[in-house]
């Protein structure tokens, strides 16, 4: 029995397989940085990995770093590149994502480009990622001189700036925040949504289509107004009149204004002045029972909206009144 006591010893083991070699703890590659022009700056933005080239969950990157410049010289490997390149400083935001804001006032008109790399908790960095080329734009003037005032629709915002294009963003009365309400290919915006007597704040940025990127300014300061109503409806058009039994009826075509709340009727004896002879009617027409035989009489019409803004009268049309 003793003698069989190495091999039931041996024969107890069991298979190990094959030995890994330790895990290295290298992050993936960033495969998505991206970014656009505003002002000055370049913002960049990228996701952060969350896997090791083994496969590993990653916890925590405590090191991240962006690297930009010109062109590195034909035949150039990435590391010397970024050897040379300059660094910029990077954040993580409330969702995660790498971020950086890289000044490139001066290289404007050249091509530069753009990496991005981590690190674990043991210092082992990645590979660059995917490389971003692109050419800097001169930065566009922030839009200036903003003016918004009352108008006929409800508000019309004007600025000086040198983009091809705006945005227009608008917080109203009881908005938490700026909300985009426009594209402008123009240097004025009329904000037909504005209701007159409520407070309204504008801002206003320039962009510029670059290739497939979209470069912006920076954000302009705050205007606000709160829209007056100083309009008066259209003039009522197509005045007749038409003498029936006992009375002239005069009528005109339906005025479209949206805030219209009626109209009022003038009437004037021959070459007289014009005096008012009806209150706020809504309907386009009006009977005059006040007549006389023998007389001449010339009428005319204004609008009115809610606010008692009054029209200019319409042309006059004339009647003779027979014996």
């Amino acid at each position: 029995m003793k003698r069989l006591l190495p091999f039931l010893i041996l024969s107890g083991c069991g298979y190990v397989g094959d030995v890994r070699p330790p895990a290295l703890h290298i992050p993936q590659a960033i495969q998505d940085l991206r970014g656009l022009q505003r002002g000055g700056n370049l913002l960049l933005e990228a996701t952060l990995p969350r896997l090791t080239t083994d496969g590993l969950t990653i916890d925590d990157l405590p090191k991240m770093e962006v690297r930009y410049g010109v062109p590195a010289a034909s035949g150039s490997e990435v590391n010397a590149w970024a050897d040379g390149a300059r660094k910029a400083e990077t954040v993580v935001n409330e969702k995660g994502l790498l971020r950086s804001t890289v000044p490139v006032a001066d290289l404007a008109g050249k091509e530069i480009f753009v990496a991005a790399r981590t690190a674990t908790v043991k210092g082992r960095w990645s590979d660059w990622g995917n490389v971003l080329a692109l050419t800097v734009q001169p930065p566009l003037a922030t839009p200036a001189n903003i003016k918004p005032e009352s108008s006929a629709e409800g508000a019309r915002v004007t600025w000086t700036g040198d983009a091809p294009a705006y945005r227009v963003y608008r917080k109203g009365q009881g908005d938490e925040d700026f909300q985009l309400l426009a594209n402008t290919n123009e240097a004025a915006y009329s904000d037909a949504t504005a209701a007159y007597g409520k407070r309204y704040e504008y801002q206003l940025q320039g962009i510029r289509k670059v290739g497939h990127r979209e470069d912006e300014s920076e954000v302009s300061a705050t205007a606000e107004i709160t829209p007056v109503d100083k309009f008066p409806p259209a003039v009522p058009q197509g005045l007749s009149t038409l003498l029936a039994v006992a009375s002239v009826e005069v009528a005109w075509e339906h005025n479209l204004d949206k805030d219209l709340r009626g109209y009022i009727v003038y009437r004037a004896n021959t070459e007289g002045p014009f005096e008012r002879i009806s209150d706020i009617i809504e309907l386009p027409a009006y009977s005059d029972r006040k007549i006389e035989a023998g007389k001449t009489y010339r009428y005319a019409v204004s609008s009115v909206d809610r606010n008692g803004n009054e029209s200019a009268r319409c042309e006059p049309a004339t009647i003779q009144i027979a014996q």
